[in-house]
């Protein structure tokens, strides 16, 4: 039975600048040091998945950015299941994809490489909320926020994680489906 990780963001960014960030190299998670991804280990409900991705990381991140190829735009119109919603008179962006996940923590790590690229075409007060779970936990919930030019893994019951949730859903109240066109 496959195993699928599902991704969930929220996020201000203007058109121009996410047009920018669409034609854009996907950048490798390779791009962001080993340090910065210990995030992806710490929401695990099972104490031994949480070392054993630990002691996976390095290999995980090799793995992932093998998977890696093209621009972001093209990574996207290849997601099978993809929604996108844009408003830009607000500048809100919603997207949600699933993806299947024939190694775990790799697919983790990819799911993440995915959006995790605009923070560096962010300006201003430009900030998102991405939000992962993997169907082989269901307690285990990954939150990443974005903004101009860094991004950091946010734990449960932070302020700054009630905050991101706060702006997620002003973004997604903000967002149709239909006012995508031309983006990809």
């Amino acid at each position: 039975m496959s195993q699928y990780v599902s991704v969930a963001a929220a996020m201000t960014i203007t058109k121009p600048r996410l047009q920018t960030y669409l034609r854009t190299p996907v950048a490798p998670a390779s791009t962001w040091a080993l340090q910065d991804w210990t995030g992806v280990c710490d929401p695990w409900s099972d104490s031994e998945t949480r070392r054993r991705y630990r002691d996976e990381l390095a290999d995980a991140v090799k793995e992932c950015d093998s998977w890696i190829d093209g621009d972001y735009a093209g990574l996207w119109r290849d997601l099978d299941e993809l929604t996108l919603g844009f408003d830009p008179d607000t500048g809100s962006l919603a997207v949600d994809f699933d993806t299947r996940a024939d190694f775990q923590l790799p697919s983790v790590i990819w799911a993440c490489t995915v959006l995790r690229g605009l923070a560096n075409a962010m300006a201003d007060n430009d900030s998102g909320l991405i939000t992962i779970t993997a169907d082989w936990d269901g307690e285990a919930v990954l939150s990443l926020h974005v903004s101009p030019g860094q991004s950091a893994f946010l734990g449960r019951g932070t302020k700054a994680l009630a905050e991101a949730k706060d702006a997620e859903f002003d973004v997604r109240c903000a967002v149709t489906d239909s006012t995508i066109d031309g983006l990809l």
